[in-house]
């Protein structure tokens, strides 16, 4: 319902001077609100603020130009312009779902299209990639190159990592073909993408032959194979996604939130996706996380669960692995079990009872945190079984940098719940349970100071509701 205030509010809002808090609570009324979404269509669909967007849109250096401007100057236009780029990605977008008119999206587009016919520039900084090669013209790309708009890229194999000129974290899984339309938008042909879209670039979009995908401030996947199907998974906030336009009547955008996903069907209808997000994208999930290898039955989690505490996240079948912080500065000493260098696993495969020690990992230091989980289903469960009363999971989890130490027991996760865990995670809470989170299991460290082997064992018979948790804490490479 529209308030009384509700429009110097919106034009407050487009001039950025509200506060973060006014700035997110709005924004969450615009996308449930329909009244309000149509006020600010209304008012930000003002011919002087169009014409604005589309000298900036043909401009292309609204970014550029803020070189050489004092720090207030260039913190007022990066606010202007980016309030601008987020109020035109609303209301073209909320404009499609309301039935108004294209007139305002097809002049845009239209300005834009043809500048980029016009203009080769570098819009995107190749970082890093490992297991294959990417080229352009048969010309073999290297570290540290500005990738261009009007070039296709193609990568053979492996994981490439691309830093948009926007900001935007994007991984591309090979075999995989793309161009860069501009610092903010890329066109996938071929190939699977994930994208970390930092406040600043929301309305990061890309395209592919029959799906294109708007960012409304998110991380999401998106998939196209090789006849030009493609799908669209959300990891972490909301994306706009609509099929190519072919037809004199465009279909709807649809919305997705986290934990939602889309496939375009071969009639043109979105529907929703049935492949798990963990097994199309886990390449790109696992090297994002700076996990090497997983195996046995531990599985990754693309979204971050809701709860750790009991019977919350249940699998007879999987130990979960989710990270809970990365690059991430102690701001305490932390006690753990520290790995012991050069003890390594016997000859029966067993681990040795010297691998680790009580050791402490020095406040300031950087680490990356991950947690993994097991609960099996508990009795009264509708999957629990009767006759599975005891369950045991094996397993590989291989990190990219070295173990620094671990924490299982119950006193060592209640200690750094709060400190090391994901805010938005619900754990056991302040140290009331006890007793919930075993370390009777076996984990084991393997020589390279990289990887554990792990054989966890519950038992379900009695009505026992314990389960398995740990805390690994490793190093970030400076």
């Amino acid at each position: 319902m529209i308030q009384s205030d509700d429009r110097d509010l919106l034009e407050t809002y487009l001039a950025s001077d509200l506060e973060v808090d006014e700035v997110k609570a709005l924004e969450y009324r615009i996308c449930t609100e329909e009244d309000l979404a149509r006020l600010l269509i209304e008012i930000s669909c003002e011919e002087k603020v169009i014409r604005e967007w589309v000298e900036v849109q043909k401009s292309r250096v609204w970014i550029h130009k803020l070189v050489g401007e004092t720090p207030d100057r260039k913190k007022s236009l990066l606010r202007r312009y980016f309030s601008i780029a987020l109020m035109l990605v609303v209301a073209v977008t909320l404009g499609y779902v309301l039935g108004l008119p294209h007139s305002i999206s097809e002049r845009v587009t239209s300005s834009r299209s043809e500048n980029e016919t016009s203009l080769i520039y570098n819009a995107a900084t190749f970082k890093e990639i490992t297991g294959g090669e990417l080229k352009s013209l048969d010309v073999l790309c290297k570290v540290d190159e500005h990738l261009q708009t009007r070039r296709e890229y193609n990568l053979n194999q492996g994981i490439l990592r691309l830093k948009m000129n926007s900001g935007v974290d994007v991984l591309v899984a090979g075999p995989a073909r793309f161009h860069l339309l501009n610092s903010n938008e890329l066109y996938l042909s071929q190939g699977t993408m994930t994208a970390d879209v930092p406040q600043r670039a929301i309305g990061f979009e890309i395209q592919s032959p029959r799906m294109n995908v708007v960012d409304l401030g998110t991380r999401f996947g998106f998939f196209v194979d090789e006849t030009g199907g493609a799908e669209v998974h959300v990891f972490q906030g909301a994306v706009s996604c609509q099929e190519t336009e072919t037809t004199a009547t465009p279909r709807l955008p649809q919305l997705l939130l986290t934990g939602q996903s889309s496939k375009l069907e071969p009639g043109g209808n979105l529907v929703e996706s049935q492949t798990e997000s963990d097994s199309l994208f886990g390449a790109c999930l696992c090297y994002q996380s700076r996990i090497k290898q997983l195996a046995g039955n531990l599985k990754l989690l693309s979204n971050l669960p809701e709860s750790v505490a009991v019977t919350k996240l249940t699998s007879n079948d999987n130990m979960f692995v989710f990270q809970e912080r990365q690059s991430f500065i102690l701001p305490v000493d932390i006690n753990c079990n520290a790995p012991v260098p050069g003890k390594e696993r016997d000859a029966s495969g067993k681990a040795s009872q010297s691998q680790f020690e009580a050791g402490v990992i020095k406040k300031g230091t950087r680490v990356d945190v991950y947690y993994v989980h097991h609960d099996a289903f508990h009795p009264g469960d509708p999957q629990f079984s009767k006759t599975q009363t005891r369950i045991q999971l094996e397993g590989q989890l291989q990190f990219q940098n070295r173990i620094l130490g671990i924490l299982q027991t119950d006193m060592l996760l209640q200690q750094t719940d709060q400190i090391l865990g994901h805010p938005e995670v619900e754990y056991l809470g302040n140290g009331k349970k006890k007793n919930l989170r075993t370390a009777e299991d076996e984990v084991s460290l393997l020589p390279d100071m990289r990887t554990l082997s792990l054989n966890w064992v519950l038992s379900r018979n009695q009505g026992h509701r314990n389960m398995n948790a740990m805390r690994v804490l490793v190093a970030v490479d400076e």
